[in-house]
């Protein structure tokens, strides 16, 4: 079999001949006399594409033969494939991307990449540091780019075992005999089965769009050429929008908003202790309605913060039994003494019932998933009510 992607991973179109073709769980397998797909492998998704006009769905390497996966029977012999190149040069530049980053992180630091990832939407290597502070990205994402605009040769070739014992590896070859070295002039010589580009200019540039820690190393994350350019004109839209939004210019964006955050954390502490302050008179209000110790109520906004509020403001002006509902909630809060113990009567009456809660003596809480089980609680308390009094 002739693999293009290695020979000329720039050909998108190529007429070739069908040697085997099989079904397989619905979907139909098929090896080709000559291919342009690259299958999976080596941290470098497939390609995908067309073959006589039938979208290809997997691309894989079994048994030294390049097996293509499409949903159709093919009619001929003789077919016509059709690549994907925008996928295929977005696996190109990021694969010669991490090459290149790579090289340098272990060239310049001595930390080698354990880990790679080439996604849809970004790239990632896992090196072996446990931190990458920024200036240091900087420094680095700087020296890559140099590099790339240096325009360096980049070739592959086959070497022995032996051969390759001669050459400044990066990383040892996983293979021992036609092993394929990707070399980008002088700079990084690395066993590799990927698809790479014909020079580092074509990479375009390197973007590392953010780190973390992973596993006791650093995971970069990066982008290269046009999922780059992309990436920024996404960026710079949203700068822009904010500064319109904000009245400023763009380096005046991140103080403004830190002012604004700052204004809206206040606002936000202003509201709370209005809010506290309504619910304290909301309080003292049941409490001034009620000729004994027990308050039932329904807060019509089925919000949690105000029922536990009012429940902690209730039982704060002296001896009472609340029981707060909140939408498909209810709390229970006392401050009688030991008993009624609320978490006991959420265990006991509401669980049976298919309540979910729990509590100590003084508070707790209980959720029903239908309606009418709550109400059939809240008439067992009800009933129950005139024993708190005594």
């Amino acid at each position: 079999m002739n693999r293009k992607y290695y020979t000329d991973p720039f050909c998108t179109e190529l007429h070739t001949k069908v040697t085997k073709t099989w079904p397989r769980d619905g979907k139909y397998h098929v090896v080709l006399e000559d291919t342009i797909f690259y299958p999976t492998g080596g941290g470098q998704p497939h390609d995908l594409g067309t073959i006589a006009g039938i979208p290809v769905l997997d691309v894989s390497e079994d048994g030294g033969q390049v097996v293509h996966v499409i949903d159709q029977p093919l009619e001929e012999d003789s077919v016509e494939l059709q690549l994907d190149w925008t996928r295929r040069f977005f696996h190109m530049q990021h694969h010669t991307g991490q090459h290149l980053l790579s090289a340098y992180f272990s060239n310049e630091y001595g930390w080698e990449t354990r880990g790679f990832h080439l996604g849809e939407n970004y790239t990632t290597i896992d090196i072996t540091t446990p931190e990458l502070d920024p200036d240091t990205t900087i420094q680095v994402e700087r020296a890559v780019n140099q590099l790339i605009y240096r325009d360096l040769t980049i070739k592959d070739y086959l070497v022995t075992l032996e051969e390759a014992a001669q050459l400044r590896l990066r990383k040892l070859p996983t293979v021992d005999e036609d092993i394929r070295i990707v070399e980008i002039d002088n700079f990084d010589y690395s066993p590799c089965g990927g698809t790479h580009l014909r020079s580092t200019g074509q990479i375009g540039v390197l973007k590392i769009i953010k780190t973390e820690k992973y596993k006791g190393m650093t995971r970069v994350y990066f982008l290269c050429g046009w999922a780059a350019l992309a990436d920024y004109q996404e960026k710079h839209s949203i700068v822009q929008d904010l500064g319109n939004e904000l009245s400023v210019g763009s380096s005046e964006i991140i103080e403004r908003v830190k002012g604004e955050s700052a204004a809206r954390r206040e606002l936000e502490d202003k509201l709370k202790d209005v809010q506290n302050r309504l619910w304290e008179y909301q309080a003292r209000e049941l409490v001034s309605q009620t000729e004994d110790t027990v308050i039932f109520h329904n807060v019509q906004s089925g919000s949690m913060e105000e029922a536990q509020a009012l429940a902690r403001h209730i039982t704060a002006q002296g001896r009472f039994f609340a029981a707060i509902q909140a939408g498909n909630r209810l709390i229970l809060a006392q401050s009688l003494g030991t008993e009624p113990h609320c978490g006991n009567l959420v265990k006991q009456h509401a669980v049976p019932l298919g309540g979910r809660g729990g509590g100590s003596p003084q508070l707790a809480q209980v959720f029903f998933q239908e309606s009418s089980n709550l109400e059939q609680f809240c008439n067992f308390l009800q009933d129950l009510s005139h024993e708190f009094t005594k």
